[in-house]
C-alpha cells in the first residue's frame, strides 16, 4: 500500500488501483483526482521538483506538484516495480524483481542484478 506524500501545501494519495488524489494539506479539500492506470505498491517520492509514481507493471509516471493535474512524462522499464524508488544526489534508483537501475541525467539508465 503506497504511503501519502506531502509536497508544499498539497497531500498526494496514490491508491493501489492507479488513482492519484491531490488534497489541500490544510483544509483537506479535493484539488484533483486522476486515474493514471496500473497497480501500485511503491510509495510516491518527490525529487528534482517532480513526483515519481512507480507501478507494479514497470511504468514510472512523473507529475508536477500543484493544484492542477500535470503529467510531465511516463517511462517504462522491463520488470515489475514493487519497491519505492530512491533518489540519491542526482541519481534515481529503481529496483525490479531482477535488476537495480540507476538513472542519472547524462548517464542514461544502468542496470545490475541485485
Amino acid at each position: 500500500m503506497p504511503s501519502p506524500l506531502a509536497v508544499g501545501h498539497e497531500l498526494y494519495l496514490m491508491a493501489d488501483d492507479g488513482v492519484v488524489t491531490c488534497l489541500d494539506l490544510k483544509t483537506c479539500e479535493l484539488l484533483w483526482k486522476e486515474r493514471i492506470g496500473g497497480n501500485f505498491s511503491a510509495s510516491p517520492i518527490y525529487a528534482d521538483e517532480k513526483i515519481f509514481l512507480c507501478s507494479e507493471q514497470g511504468k514510472t509516471t512523473l507529475l508536477a506538484p500543484g493544484k492542477k493535474f500535470q503529467r510531465i512524462a511516463q517511462n517504462e522499464l522491463a520488470g515489475n516495480l514493487m519497491a519505492s524508488p530512491a533518489a540519491v544526489g542526482s541519481a534515481l534508483f529503481l529496483r525490479t524483481y531482477t535488476h537495480l537501475y540507476r538513472i542519472e541525467e547524462g548517464g542514461g539508465a544502468k542496470s545490475t542484478r541485485p
